[in-house]
């Protein structure tokens, strides 16, 4: 017997005996487990053969999918007319107007960011594509806009890197968004808030304006800062962020893009129902200062019922094959 069929049958013997002990097996039964177990890390490499091979077959289709995609954004946009001419008599809307913003806002996780404020920037929404990048797990997502008074950006642009983990499990390495050019006094992720401020010397009090930032849908695009190892430890908070961040834009890749016409129509319901009814909840405003802004502009137009917390990350893709990755970075 060699060296080595002496050291690793050494090992197995090691081995068949400590899961007799955990276990409280006998020796020929351990043995058998730990047969078992061998042929349950040969059925682990099948499996991520077969992970890669599906990944391959999705990009594939993707880009089967674009020409018709392509085709949806010119009937949306009016350049494509499908109408008869009769209906073009009795009707001269160009398009389908608002078609982006109805089917953003007819799913119930993205309706839950998206504020009163924010409709009139969303109705120049002209399309939304959506790509996999095919050098990474992630996806890019292109939100292409007409000509407006909010902002001077013809596409907003936000990018998942995914990468694969030491245990091989899909890790969120990044995100990145893109810097809104904000027309002057329109940006929808700040507010204006006038509050009285008395003078060190005390008696005399005025009226000061205060930027602070609000809820927006446009907060999406905001640059993200990944935290460092040390930071996910210790903070649940900021790793909730990312879960949610992460969830919202894996729904708008696998889920309303695709089905955009659904989401437009109301007809597209969630595979897998999270959306319970729960009891209505009263909120005091707790502020102290004087303020001429309506703060219910600013509120998320979440519909009755509808969870204001996220669902885990583990939920994200209800609607899809692909598995989302957890979201940690490395």
């Amino acid at each position: 017997m060699s060296a080595v069929e002496d050291v690793t049958k050494q090992t197995g013997e090691l081995v068949i005996e400590d899961v007799a002990s955990e276990l409280e097996m006998t020796a020929s039964v351990a043995a058998r487990v730990a047969h078992l177990k061998t042929l349950q890390e040969q059925q682990g490499v099948l499996e991520a053969q077969f992970e890669e091979e599906r990944r391959q077959l999705e990009l594939k289709y993707e880009k089967l999918y674009q020409p018709l995609y392509a085709e949806r954004s010119l009937v949306v946009m009016g350049e494509k007319e499908v109408a008869s001419a009769e209906d073009k008599e009795k009707d001269n809307t160009v398009g389908i107007p608002k078609f982006w913003l109805k089917a953003l806002m007819n799913h119930p996780m993205v309706e839950q960011i998206i504020t009163d404020r924010d409709i009139p920037a969303l109705e120049f929404l002209k399309d939304v594509k959506s790509e996999s990048l095919t050098e990474t797990n992630g996806f890019r997502l292109e939100f292409h806009f007409a000509p407006n008074d909010f902002f001077t950006n013809e596409v907003l642009t936000k990018v998942y890197d995914v990468a694969e983990g030491p245990t091989g499990d899909a890790m969120l390495k990044n995100i990145v968004g893109t810097p809104i050019a904000w027309n002057e006094g329109k940006n929808l992720c700040e507010k204006k808030k006038k509050i009285k401020q008395k003078s060190k010397s005390g008696g005399q009090t005025r009226l000061v304006t205060k930027v602070e930032p609000c809820d927006s849908f446009f907060q999406f695009f905001s640059p993200v800062e990944m935290p460092t190892e040390e930071e996910e430890d210790e903070s649940d908070e900021i790793m909730h962020q990312l879960d949610s961040d992460f969830q919202i834009g894996f729904t708008i890749h696998e889920t309303i893009v695709p089905q955009a016409v659904l989401w437009f129509t109301g007809e597209a319901e969630l595979a897998d129902s999270d959306y319970e009814d729960e009891d209505d909840e009263d909120y005091d405003d707790e502020e102290s200062d004087d303020d001429d802004d309506d703060d219910e502009d600013d509120a998320p137009r979440g519909k009755k019922g509808g969870k204001k917390a996220f669902p885990g990350l583990e939920k994200a893709g209800a609607d899809s094959t692909e598995k989302p990755p957890e979201c940690k970075n490395q």
